[in-house]
């Protein structure tokens, strides 16, 4: 049986503003490497817990925090993100301090899920001196258009919320774990009018520069996703000039590969890249 310990505590963000996070180790302390995780959109860190036995059991450590306008970071404006660029990406510039210092000469890795996948690999982009990003079916194109808030309105009320519910039912084909997404109260249906406008840049900017991308990538798909666009995945990898480059499409698997029925597939090819790449 796995054991591995768990600890939470908070960090300073963007304008020092106190932010939750959590880390999960090997309980023997022995780590091979350190990973940062990024949960997709409406959802939390919490949800990294079952990838998190499974990446400790191999002698990694996941550290993760709640994306801005989420959960135990939303403060008093769930779903609403001043700017992907010059909050969250300092978050994350912030955060890598306080992994850095735990991780000391390990090596740091990025793994992103959905949302997640799209600011990792925003802040790869931005940081070519990173060790490598995984992204899992990142959020570069929405099948269902997200319709962008009018200039006006997201200047004059840039933290209205509109509803954003996303179908559970699209994210697994796991009932165990589907049960457990509609029990959870902590995810979020709401998104701000400023923040809705925001991703829309954001997924376009990082298909614009993904030429820029030079660390090591490994990009995972579902081939069943009902929830990102596939073909700009691809588009991306394509892009991207790095040397050290790979797609890997899962046929038949949903958004959440993560928490996929069939995941052991999607971690032991992680697990694979991260021996290759932690040496």
């Amino acid at each position: 049986m796995n054991i591995m310990k768990n600890v939470k505590g908070s960090f300073k963000g963007r304008e020092q503003t106190d932010l939750f996070y959590q880390f999960w180790t090997p309980e023997s302390g022995d780590i091979k490497a350190y990973i940062i995780g990024f949960h997709d959109w409406g959802t939390h860190s919490d949800r990294f817990k079952l990838f998190a036995e499974f990446l400790t059991e191999k002698g990694y450590a996941l550290y993760a925090f709640d994306i801005r306008g989420h959960w135990r970071n939303a403060g008093e404006s769930p779903g609403h993100i001043i700017s992907m660029f010059d909050y969250v990406q300092k978050d994350i510039v912030l955060f890598m301090d306080v992994v850095k210092n735990d991780a000391g000469d390990k090596k740091i890795f990025l793994i992103g899920e959905g949302f997640g996948g799209l600011i990792a690999l925003i802040y790869a982009i931005n940081h070519p001196q990173l060790e490598g990003v995984i992204a899992a079916s990142p959020e570069l194109g929405l099948i269902d258009k997200m319709k962008a808030s009018k200039k006006v309105e997201a200047k004059l009320t840039p933290s209205k919320t509109v509803q954003y519910e996303i179908n559970q039912k699209i994210l697994t084909s796991d009932l165990k774990i589907l049960k457990q997404h509609f029990a959870d109260k902590n995810k979020l249906n709401l998104i701000s009018v400023e923040t809705q406008s925001e991703l829309l840049s954001a997924m376009k900017w990082a298909l614009k520069n993904a030429s820029r991308l030079s660390c090591s990538c490994l990009v995972l798909q579902a081939g069943e996703d009902r929830l990102v666009d596939k073909k700009k995945s691809k588009q991306f990898i394509s892009k991207a000039k790095s040397q050290d480059k790979k797609y890997i499409e899962y046929d038949g698997f949903y958004h959440e590969l993560f928490a996929e029925k069939n995941r052991a597939q999607v971690y032991r090819d992680i697990f694979i890249w991260l021996e290759k790449h932690v040496k």
